[in-house]
């Protein structure tokens, strides 16, 4: 099975995808790793970890994407 141009196209878009949010992810990390975080509003704290979690999860599935259209491309060249 080959790749087709819109997977093509998602394929190359994913590392930019994936840096975009391991950025955000270490954004949150360094913000919360400040002295005064928790100093914060507990919505505020609430939101922060649920942002958190939002942004491990579209990670996780951008990786796992990643990684079936490489199996895709890799199969097709072989």
């Amino acid at each position: 099975m080959k790749l087709n141009n819109k997977e093509a196209r998602e394929l190359a878009a994913l590392p930019g995808e994936i840096s975009a949010l391991e950025a955000k992810q270490h954004a949150l990390v360094s913000r919360a790793s400040a002295p005064d975080y928790f100093k914060q509003s507990p919505d505020s704290l609430r939101a922060d970890q649920a942002r958190g979690a939002e942004i491990e999860a579209q990670l996780m599935a951008k990786l796992e994407r990643w990684e079936a259209l490489e199996a895709i491309a890799k199969a097709a060249a072989s």
